[in-house]
């Protein structure tokens, strides 16, 4: 091949159908994947690590206002034991009927408990409000800490009906109720606490409102972008910002939201109108609420497309790397392909020649295919040439291998007949019979005929053969024939029953020195016919069984071998092919099995 012919030549020629540009394009796409599948998960791992950080910073926002409203409570709480030691506020609730105009002593003791409210009012920030309401009999006092008197002279029906309604239920619990302030009314937390003192036989409560304007600092140190709820057990908002939400359920709002909460902290991503939102919910420590707090990620949209342009940066980079790493590569494996290329182009036409005219589908791979394959049609010749000679081979084995057989088998029956004749001194008419089977037997065993006989006439040698060793051994000796009719007609190799019958009497039966059962069996699969043949003779162990199989595997054959079942497996091997031959199964004490496999053939 001239120097002329370059790499490019075979692109040009064969365009995309090139071995080169295909092995570039795979090499290409080799490199990618795993470039691709590593941006991805650090792309996956940056952004959940994001996810996880704001989270983790809401969670512990909301840890946090958790704690502050939880001491808040336990401050009220608080507030109520230490008011049912206090001396004076025992007097309050366990005096009698206050007459006006008040007294010195009674005015000093309200003064006292007012001291003592507004004190926890100042000392903290949340509170809004703390009266004391005692009902003696049908008198009903109310005491605040600006004012005091008998409950009608208050604004009381504003946590009045609540009280009423939930009295007798629980000695303390908070509800969210609204105080009217001016011209509107907000929503406020309600503490009810009952008080109870030594001497005190009426209803005594203390009422601790915490305001919306007082909780406004705590909920706005926050980032603006987050809602904080607090929630019931049932999902109602108990507070929230939005005063206009309050007691409504939180479904409403976000029905995004996996309703009933988890009773334990939990942080998840959900979406709502297609935007993503990180939602952590904390329940209380002291009470049945559960706070919770939703932030869009959009607010970290700038660090999650500085994390994007990063990334694109480095597919870029990566996809450049690339190109050029499988260039390189693919040069060099297109090497050995361009050497065959210049040695069979020596003496067939090249493919500078075909001037960008190649075949659609042709590519340097089919041209050396094309090329080898006419040096290949040359040898078919020779090969079918072999093969013939090959059948005629086997075939000229297997008439050797049966011709082996006529002497054992005269040997074998003439040495039973011997025995016979001297044990009889007279009975030359069962005599006659031995012979006259013998005579038949011979006959077919020496026909110079076809080695392949319906199963029929090899059915009926095996017979003779029987009938001969059953005047042998008489009653010793029972054969059962349990042969289906359907396969009579199919074709099996001549002289392959009689040998492994004689090997069931010589080498099973006899030994065993007990009267000998041979069952012989045949019936059809989907594409095989199988005999077996079954004796109760002396058996042979597994291992022995196994080395015999073993052995008849082997495609040697001695001349001098001894005449048997190797000779009839292989008999049929040769002729059937090696997917058809016997095996042996056998156990010691208990007899052999036989089995005989030969293709449904006719």
């Amino acid at each position: 091949m001239g120097e002329q012919t370059t790499l490019w030549t075979y692109v040009r020629n064969y365009k995309f159908n090139s071995i080169f540009i295909k092995n570039f394009i795979v090499v290409f796409f080799l490199l990618m994947v795993p470039l691709a599948c590593v941006h991805y998960l650090v792309f996956d791992y940056n952004a959940s690590t994001l996810r996880e950080e704001v989270g983790r910073a809401n969670a512990s926002e909301l840890t946090r206002i958790r704690d502050t409203m939880d001491l808040i409570m336990a401050e009220a709480e608080n507030l109520g034991i230490r008011l049912s030691v206090d001396p004076a506020v025992e007097k309050f609730l366990t005096g009698s009927e206050i007459e006006y105009p008040l007294n010195y002593s009674v005015i000093s003791s309200f003064r006292s408990i007012q001291d003592v409210l507004h004190t926890s009012i100042l000392t903290n920030p949340y509170v809004d409000s703390i009266q004391i309401y005692s009902r003696n009999g049908p008198n009903e006092y109310l005491l605040s800490p600006t004012n005091a008197g008998t409950l009608d002279k208050f604004e009381h029906r504003w946590w009045f009906d609540e009280y009423t309604a939930k009295k007798d239920e629980r000695n303390i619990w908070i509800s969210t109720l609204q105080k009217p302030a001016g011209s509107t009314a907000e929503y406020n937390l309600v503490l009810f606490r009952k008080i109870s003192t030594g001497g005190a036989s009426g209803e005594n409560l203390l009422i601790v409102t915490i305001g919306a304007k007082q909780l406004e600092p705590l909920l706005k140190e926050i980032i603006p972008e987050q809602e904080i709820y607090i929630l019931d057990r049932t999902g109602n908002i108990v507070y929230t910002q939005d005063q206009q939400s309050i007691t409504q359920s939180i479904g409403l709002s976000h029905p995004e939201l996996p309703l009933p909460l988890a009773t334990a902290p939990f942080s998840d991503i959900v979406k709502h109108d297609g935007m993503d939102r990180i939602v952590s919910a904390v329940p209380s420590s002291r009470s049945e609420w559960t706070y919770l707090s939703i932030v869009p990620l959009e607010r970290d949209e700038s660090r999650q497309n500085q994390l994007h342009s990063f990334i694109y940066l480095l597919i870029a980079i990566g996809i450049g790397s690339s190109l050029i790493i499988a260039f390189l590569i693919t040069v060099k494996t297109y090497q050995p392909i361009r050497g065959i290329l210049q040695l069979l182009e020596r003496s067939h036409p090249p493919m500078r020649d075909f001037k960008g005219k190649a075949p659609a589908a042709a590519n340097e791979i089919k041209y050396i295919a094309a090329t080898i394959m006419e040096s290949t049609e040359q040898k078919k010749e020779m090969e079918e040439e072999l093969n013939r000679r090959y059948e005629m081979m086997s075939k000229a084995q297997g008439i050797a291998l049966q011709a082996q057989i006529n002497p054992h088998l005269l040997y074998n029956t003439l040495e039973a007949i011997n025995w016979k004749v001297m044990w009889l001194t007279h009975g030359k008419n069962e005599a006659s019979v031995m012979i006259q089977a013998l005579s038949r037997l011979l006959r077919l065993s020496l026909s110079t005929g076809e080695s392949i006989i319906p199963l029929r006439a090899e059915m009926e040698h095996a017979r003779l053969y029987v009938e001969v060793q059953q005047l042998h051994f008489k009653e010793q000796l029972e054969v059962i024939w349990k042969i289906n009719g359907n396969i009579l007609d199919y074709l099996t190799v001549k002289l392959t029953l009689q040998p492994i019958i004689e090997n069931a009497i010589f080498h099973g039966i006899k030994p065993s020195g007990r009267p000998g059962v041979i069952s012989i069996i045949g019936y059809e699969e989907r594409t095989s016919i199988v005999l077996k043949i079954k004796d109760n003779g002396v058996g042979l162990s597994h291992a022995m069984a196994d080395k015999i199989n073993q052995g008849l595997q082997s495609k040697e054959i001695k001349e001098d071998a001894h005449i048997g079942l190797s000779n009839v497996n292989q008999r049929i091997r040769l002729i059937f092919g090696e997917n058809y031959g016997i095996r042996i199964f056998g156990k010691e004490g208990e007899g052999t099995i036989v089995e005989m496999r030969i293709p449904k053939r006719q």
